[in-house]
């Protein structure tokens, strides 16, 4: 929900939620203050690759057999559903476009 509040010179629009003017986001998408492709995939990737990296970590502790009890098969769908996910990435660097998504379930 929004609320506008009125000034003597000019009227500002206020995200209730968030507490940020609107009218900077608005203009941020409307490409007034847009940032280049190259520092947009930067600033994305310094955000989602320690993420990523945190993740496979955790799942790597799902190996330790003084904690958890697996069959081989589910390791083995495990590693196999890891490394389908790292071929596609490779793959979507190599070509630059989008391949499918596959879900994992054991």
């Amino acid at each position: 929900m929004t609320t506008t509040k009125t000034t003597t010179s000019n009227k500002t629009t206020t995200n209730k939620k968030e507490g940020t003017p609107m009218a900077k986001d608005k203009m941020e998408r409307n490409g007034k203050s847009k940032k280049s492709p190259e520092e947009r995939f930067v600033e994305t990737v310094n955000v989602r690759m320690p993420k990523a990296l945190k993740l496979i970590e955790r799942v790597g502790e799902l190996a330790d057999k003084s904690r958890y009890d697996y069959t081989d098969e589910q390791a083995d769908k495990i590693k196999d559903a890891l490394q389908s996910a790292l071929d596609d990435l490779v793959s979507k660097f190599e070509n630059g476009e989008k391949t499918e998504e596959s879900v994992f379930k054991l």
